[in-house]
């Protein structure tokens, strides 16, 4: 059976099927290999499938250097929450490049039982997919977020082993050194970064029995991914730089079978991809400050070709294309906010510590079901439910899951309030990842959430698959929109993974026509607004009382916020009249006898449908009743209007 760790140097420039090193050969010479053998054979291991040269040289180590007992190797340590955050703010680039291929690999593989995770340089992991049925048998393998596999501690084993060297590398079952990890079958890339360096490790374990064929496959995959990492940035990095895009075929190329150079201002190469020598025939070493023409036998001047136009290469013995990508020119969005951590707020964010004042009267007035939705969601909040707050524009739902938020947090907490809608570029996705991996505890509230781009959805859906019971110990999350929860499925804004995770818990907040005691809520919040602006003796006329109860508030009760402040501004007298209230009010039900009480329901009925365009089935459900009871209502309009 031939060995996946045997292997030299593929097309990727990892490895290759030929020239496999069988450490049973060595055995006559090598006590270290001999001892290594025995401790197999103590495990009732078969002697005759031999360790690949890279994995017997791991085991060696084990013995030799790092002095481990295979059946006394420690379970991984775990970094506390500030050392993750101290990880994370060290390789932010890195991991905010990493995530969207981390989701892109768990989606492709989930249906096969593989746990997904990208480590840092330092072992730890960093970024974790895993589903949900097999969340708790990976824990307790003690493969978790923030979990450390170095193999001087932990023994040969996928990321330790796969960083130690440099290379890709699958261990299968016994081939791990730690007895406790034997059911594991672990597949592991490095990824690339800056001068060569080793910048991390994307992983797939399993515990489930799979063969070297399927093994083959999957690293490969990953070899893959690895290098699309590696390139987005290097890509990223040399932006400004004038670029090469080498490839057999660039033009359709793939991310990861293309490899990149970049040039100064002279047009010499000035950095390269580490899966240049796999492609081109030359070691990146080789060409590294040399013109670009002369490095590759252009036989042109660069400067010549159009960013869009193919160069034909024949390099060191190959035929490859080229294509040239002019360098850009941009101001960063993010800059380091004081004390060097991750990236600043934009507008789209605020932040603020525990609010003293939610208790708004457009909040607190809503009556007994109010306070039921506050203790419903405060209850599903703490128990580490994300939640989702529905409702029509101005009803309420930022006031009401920052009320929700400062029931459940402590006084040193933070609220994080984020306008999806305001958000462009990668700025949703950074900011999330942000306040997930560099806060304690914290809610974070996200407005208009079916507006969130790609980016920000992967990022929060991560952020929700690694921590289950965020609410308990971390980060809450609560989703506001103006959309169904059935249209947002229908739309697939946002997508179906991400909106099931986020239908943990949901409240449906009423609109302002729905309110029961809605004189009583015009008053207090008519007492708030003028006591706001110093006028704390001001009452509603008659007739400006008519016109607010029968008004239908389209806009609900930031309409009628907005609608009191204004008739309090314009209010010298002690009472408000009607030229105090807003002109488009007044109009809506001008034609309506404001003196006729029991005309209130008819003139409700009337600016409905003429808010509607007339369109009895959308009417009737703006006002919360049945079609049949809305032309039975119309009905007995007509007839008392006949009737007068």
């Amino acid at each position: 059976m031939t060995d996946l760790n045997s292997y030299s140097s593929d097309r990727f420039g990892r490895s290759k099927m030929w020239e496999q090193v069988n450490s049973a050969d060595l055995c006559g010479t090598d006590a270290s290999l001999q001892e290594v053998y025995r401790l197999r054979a103590a495990r009732s291991q078969e002697v005759a499938a031999p360790l690949s040269g890279i994995v017997a040289d791991s085991w060696k180590r084990c013995l030799s250097d790092y002095n481990l007992d295979p059946d006394r190797v420690p379970r991984a340590a775990v970094l506390t929450h500030s050392e993750m955050r101290d990880l994370t703010d060290r390789h932010h680039e890195m991991i905010g490049i990493a995530e969207p291929e981390v989701e892109r690999l768990f989606i492709r593989l989930v249906d096969s039982e593989y746990l997904v995770s990208f480590a840092s340089p330092e072992a730890v992991m960093m970024l974790f997919r895993c589903d949900y049925p097999f969340m708790d048998n990976m824990s307790g393998f003690g493969v978790q977020p923030g979990s450390v596999w170095v193999e001087e501690r932990q023994g040969t084993n996928g990321v330790g082993t796969c960083l130690r060297t440099g290379r890709s590398i699958a261990i299968a079952g016994g081939e791990h050194y730690g007895s406790s990890t034997r059911a594991l079958t672990c597949m592991t890339a490095p990824v690339f970064g800056r001068d060569g360096a080793i910048e991390g490790a994307i992983n797939v374990t399993t515990s489930s029995r799979s063969d070297m064929r399927a093994n083959h496959i999957v690293r490969d995959i990953l070899e893959r991914a690895a290098l699309r990492i590696e390139n987005r940035q290097f890509l990223r990095q040399h932006r400004t730089s004038r670029l090469l895009r080498i490839a057999v075929d660039v033009v359709d190329a793939e991310l990861a079978e293309a490899g990149h150079v970049a040039l100064d201002e002279k047009g010499c190469i000035r950095a390269g991809t580490s899966n240049l020598q796999a492609l081109a025939g030359v070691p990146l070493a080789e060409v590294l400050g040399r013109r670009v023409e002369e490095a590759f036998d252009l036989g042109f001047d660069l400067d010549m070709i159009r960013p869009d136009e193919t160069i034909r290469m024949h390099a060191y013995g190959r035929c490859l294309q080229a294509l040239v990508r002019e360098p850009v020119s941009e101001s960063p969005r993010w800059m380091p906010r004081p004390g060097g951590r991750g990236p600043a707020q934009s507008a789209a964010i605020s932040t603020v510590r525990m609010i003293e004042d939610v208790s708004e009267p457009r909040l607190s007035r809503m009556g007994p079901v109010s306070e039921i939705s506050l203790e419903r969601g405060q209850r599903l909040l703490q128990s580490g439910l994300p939640l989702i707050v529905v409702g029509e524009t101005g009803t309420g739902k930022s006031a009401y899951a920052k009320a929700v938020a400062t029931r459940c947090l402590a006084r040193e907490d933070e609220i994080i309030f984020m306008d999806c809608a305001a958000m462009s570029g990668d700025e949703a996705g950074r900011a999330i990842r942000s306040v997930s991996q560099t806060r304690g505890r914290a809610c974070l509230i996200l407005d208009r959430i079916d507006e969130l781009d790609d980016a920000g959805q992967i990022a929060l859906l991560g952020m929700l698959e690694r921590d289950r019971s965020a609410g308990a110990n971390g980060i809450s999350v609560v989703a506001n929109t103006d959309l169904s929860l059935e249209q947002m499925q229908k739309d697939g804004r946002p997508r179906a993974s991400l909106l099931h995770r986020l239908k943990g818990g949901s409240i449906v907040l009423p609109p302002l026509r729905a309110i029961a005691d809605l004189e009583g809520m015009i008053l207090e919040m008519l007492e708030f607004e003028a006591q706001m602006l110093g006028k704390a003796n001001i009452r509603l006329g008659d007739e400006a009382r008519v016109v607010l109860l029968n008004y239908h508030w389209p806009g609900n009760a930031r309409e009628l916020q907005h609608a009191l402040r204004h008739a309090a501004v314009l209010c010298d007298d002690r009472f408000i009249q009607l030229d105090h209230l807003p002109d488009d009010i007044v109009t809506e039900i001008a034609d309506t006898d404001l003196t006729a009480r029991s005309k209130s329901q008819a003139s409700r009925i009337q600016a409905a449908l003429r808010h509607n365009n007339g369109n009895v089935s959308l009417t009737a459900r703006y006002l919360g009743v049945s079609r049949a009871t809305l032309y039975r209502k119309i009905n007995i309009s007509k007839v008392r209007v006949e009737a007068s």
